[in-house]
């Protein structure tokens, strides 16, 4: 009955956050939020959903952070329908706080995914994820192909969202969890300093998330100023992937059991091929070709590098937290940089030129980072 309630639960979030996280980005730019901005909503989830999670490590009921979460970003997208369309400021400052909810919210499931995968993370997150992406792909789908290039219907949008989010209010507040249990709370700086061999893994996590999200404002603005994609476009990129991710999932997640170093290696390497995608591709066709490699670089993400935390610590809400604030901390850093830079490029370049160039470097450096972790 858990499992199955568990399941609905992941499964309307997931569909709820479906309808709107893919295009968020996107918006931002068609509605005129500056540069700088496109490059917060692009890593807003990454950052804010990490910083807000430190003081939660001593939270001891998992259960009722997920109930109190669900419930605030349910208002908070009715919140996004009803006041934020139109308004580039609004918008943003909105979504920083759905961004801010979202990890308060992912912390929880964090937590107790962690207990209920014990024994075989890999088999269990993917299982789990699986159900997720099934919910996210049916609504990426409806939304790009309802709006297409109409941007007023996304409020409708928004509050379709809400109204899911909603109903997993209602889900989720007949749980019986129990609460996942953790032998002890540490002092984060004393947990990185006596385990090395974490505090080496999450170093080389936020470089890579730099570099990562360093593309994350330009393509946006590929999407916008070189292909010319409407929603519907998009729709198309991310229900490709998606259909990969299905696809991949389960096996990635025994491929991880096998041979864990290799999956996480790949994870990564293999997402040079976005950035160089959009900087070489002759049209969007290319772009629906290489997203099929997201199949597996997504379900890595989804199951490797979390349970490598789960796996290598003892106080596991701790862990957790660093690994998300470390995460989140590269990616504000890696997006700011990215969105000042274009700005400045393309006053010299121009913005398609700049943007290319930028996107090249970026493959270069995500190719040369991810080496590290064979080392970890």
């Amino acid at each position: 009955m858990v499992h199955s309630k568990l399941r609905n639960y992941v499964l309307l979030q997931n569909l709820a956050n479906g309808l709107v996280s893919p295009f968020m980005s996107f918006l931002a730019a068609a509605i005129g939020v500056p540069s700088l901005g496109v490059s917060i909503v692009s890593s807003a989830s990454s950052f804010f959903g990490g910083i807000v999670q430190l003081p939660l490590r001593r939270i001891r009921s998992a259960e009722l952070l997920l109930k109190i979460s669900t419930l605030l970003l349910a208002a908070l997208w009715f919140m996004m329908a009803l006041l934020a369309y139109g308004n580039p400021m609004l918008y943003l400052a909105i979504y920083v706080a759905i961004a801010c909810i979202s990890g308060v919210n992912s912390f929880a499931w964090s937590l107790v995914m962690e207990r209920l995968s014990r024994g075989s993370r890999g088999r269990v997150l993917a299982n789990y994820a699986f159900y997720g992406s099934i919910g996210g792909l049916l609504a990426t789908l409806l939304t790009g192909f309802m709006i297409r290039g109409n941007y007023a219907l996304m409020q409708y949008v928004f509050m379709t969202s809400g109204f899911l989010v909603f109903m997993n209010v209602i889900n989720v507040w007949g749980f019986g969890l129990r609460n996942p249990e953790t032998q002890f709370v540490s002092n984060p700086l004393r947990l990185l300093r006596g385990n090395g061999k974490l505090t080496r893994f999450l170093l080389i996590n936020m470089l890579f998330a730099m570099v990562w999200s360093f593309a994350w404002p330009l393509f946006p603005l590929a999407q916008l100023y070189i292909f010319h994609m409407n929603l519907e476009q998009l729709a198309i990129i991310n229900l490709i992937s998606g259909f990969s991710t299905m696809a991949f999932q389960r096996h990635v997640g025994s491929w991880f059991d096998r041979n864990r170093k290799l999956i996480m290696f790949l994870g990564r390497f293999l997402l040079v091929v976005f950035p160089l995608s959009y900087a070489l591709a002759p049209n969007v066709y290319v772009i629906y070709l290489t997203n099929t490699v997201a199949g597996f670089t997504n379900s890595a993400s989804n199951i490797a590098y979390i349970s490598f935390v789960y796996d290598n610590s003892e106080d596991k809400k701790t862990a957790i937290i660093l690994y998300n604030l470390f995460y989140g901390v590269g990616t504000l850093i890696g997006s700011l940089t990215g969105g000042a830079l274009v700005t400045l490029v393309s006053d010299r370049i121009g913005l398609k030129e700049g943007v290319r160039i930028m996107l090249l470097g970026d493959a270069v450096a995500r190719a040369a980072i991810s080496m590290l972790y064979m080392g970890v």
